[in-house]
């Protein structure tokens, strides 16, 4: 699953928009779904991101025995 399609499955079951999502940012609807269609976003932004939608963001790499390189 690419950045799209995880910020896009995550609005749906936030119940949230695109443009909630902007407003934060401060931006339009417009720049912020341009913004996600090229994955434009720093990993603190989709910290960001996640937290207006009620969740977490975690970034990193985990293999079966538990160890984690990343975040």
């Amino acid at each position: 699953m690419n950045t799209k399609e995880m910020i896009e499955l995550s609005l749906i079951h936030a119940k949230m928009t695109k443009t909630d999502i902007g407003n934060h940012f401060g931006v339009t609807q417009p720049t912020i779904s341009d913004r996600i269609k090229i994955s434009k976003f720093t990993k603190e932004q989709l910290q960001e991101i996640a937290h207006v939608m009620g969740a977490e963001y975690h970034s990193y790499f985990e293999f079966p025995d538990g160890t984690k390189f990343g975040d």
